[in-house]
C-alpha cells in the first residue's frame, strides 16, 4: 500500500509536460495580467491601422483592374470628342487672336534688330517696307517667314529672299537679286519698251530712265507668233549669251550689240564696232559660236585684221554643214 502511494508520488514529480503547452499557458497568463493592470494595448491599434491600409489598397487595386463598363467608356469618349471639336472653334472665334496677342506682347521676343544683306539694285528700305516687320512690335514667336519671303520675292530685281530668326530678337533677311544678261526689246502701246532679261530668259523689270543699258539687246522675239518656235529661238539666244559671258578676247560680252530674231526663228548677231551681220541661222549655236571665234581669231592675227573686218559685208555661219562664208564688200 505504501509502496503504491510512493510510486504515484514519484510519477507525479517526473511526469513529462506536453511540448508548447506550458509556454502558451504562461503567455496567456502574462498577457492577461498586462490587460488587468490597464496598460494600453498598442499592438492592437497598429494592427487595426495596418489592416485598414491594406484593405484600402486592395479595394483600389480591384477597382483599377476591374474592366470599365461600356457605358462609362462611351461617356468618356464622347467628352473627349467634344473637347477636340471645341478647340478649333475656340481658336477661330477669338481664342487664337488672344493667344497671338499674348505672344506678341512678350517683350523679350519682339524684333530689336533687322539685318538685310545682298541688296545692290534694290534699296534696303524697299525690302524693309515690303516685309512688314516693325521693330519692337513684330514678335519672333508669331513671325510668318514664308509669307515675308514671298512678298520680298515679288519685288522687281529680287530673285529670292531668305528670312532667318536669330533668337531672341534679331531678324536676318538675305536677298538674292536677279542678274541681267541682256535687254529685251518689245513694242508697247506707247512705242517700245526695254526690259531686263535674266539667264533663264525671264524679263523681270523694265529699264527706267538712267538705268544700266550696257547689255546686248534682243529684238524681234516678241513678233514671233508661234509659241514653240519662240521658245526655241529664246533657247538659242540664251545659249549664245552663256558662251559670250566666257569673255573670249576675240568676242567679249561688251562687243555684242544686238541679237535679232527673224519671224522664222533665225538668229542674227551684230557687233558694236562693226556693222556687218552674222547669220547664225536656227540651231547648233554652240558649234557655230566656236567657228565664229576661229574666224575672228584668224582675221585679228593678220597684219591688217581690223581693216579686213571693216570690209566684211556679212558672215554666214550656216552656209554649209561645216563651212562658214565670209563675204567682203565689193566681192560680189
Amino acid at each position: 500500500m505504501l509502496f503504491t502511494q510512493f510510486k504515484k508520488f514519484l510519477a507525479r514529480i517526473f511526469r513529462k509536460k506536453k511540448q508548447g503547452y506550458a509556454g502558451f499557458a504562461n503567455d496567456l497568463h502574462i498577457r492577461g495580467a498586462a490587460a488587468e493592470t490597464g496598460r494600453p494595448r498598442r499592438y492592437h491599434r497598429l494592427a487595426k491601422i495596418r489592416q485598414r491600409i491594406q484593405t484600402k489598397k486592395r479595394e483600389y487595386q480591384e477597382e483599377y483592374s476591374r474592366p470599365m463598363s461600356r457605358k462609362r467608356g462611351y461617356v468618356r469618349f464622347t467628352v473627349l470628342l467634344m473637347v477636340v471639336l471645341a478647340l478649333p472653334l475656340v481658336w477661330v472665334y477669338g481664342g487664337g487672336a488672344k493667344v497671338r496677342q499674348g505672344l506678341q506682347a512678350i517683350a523679350l521676343f519682339q524684333v530689336g534688330k533687322i539685318e538685310i544683306t545682298g541688296c545692290a539694285a534694290v534699296p534696303q528700305k524697299k525690302i524693309l517696307d515690303v516685309s512688314g516687320i516693325v521693330a519692337h512690335q513684330t514678335s519672333l514667336l508669331t513671325l510668318n517667314s514664308s509669307q515675308i519671303e514671298s512678298r520680298i520675292a515679288a519685288v522687281p530685281w529680287v530673285a529670292r529672299a531668305t528670312v532667318t530668326r536669330s533668337w531672341p530678337a534679331i531678324i536676318q533677311i538675305a536677298v538674292e537679286e536677279n542678274a541681267p544678261v541682256a535687254l529685251l526689246h518689245s513694242p508697247s502701246g506707247e512705242g517700245s519698251q526695254l526690259q531686263y532679261l535674266d539667264a533663264n530668259g525671264i524679263a523681270f523689270s523694265a529699264v527706267n530712265p538712267g538705268g544700266d543699258i550696257d547689255f546686248p539687246i534682243v529684238t524681234g522675239l516678241s513678233e514671233i507668233t508661234d509659241q514653240q518656235l519662240k521658245e526655241k529661238a529664246l533657247a538659242e539666244i540664251l545659249t549664245f549669251l552663256r558662251k559670250v559671258r566666257g569673255n573670249d578676247p576675240h568676242l567679249p560680252t561688251q562687243s555684242v550689240s544686238e541679237l535679232h530674231v527673224t519671224k522664222s526663228g533665225e538668229m542674227v548677231v551684230y557687233l558694236v564696232e562693226y556693222p556687218f551681220p552674222i547669220f547664225f541661222g536656227n540651231g547648233n549655236t554652240k558649234i557655230k559660236y566656236s567657228r565664229l571665234i576661229q574666224v575672228l581669231r584668224t582675221l585679228y592675227k593678220k597684219q591688217n585684221g581690223k581693216e579686213l573686218l571693216s570690209q566684211i559685208e556679212y558672215i554666214q555661219m550656216d552656209y554649209l554643214n561645216d563651212k562658214v562664208l565670209v563675204v567682203e564688200s565689193g566681192s560680189g
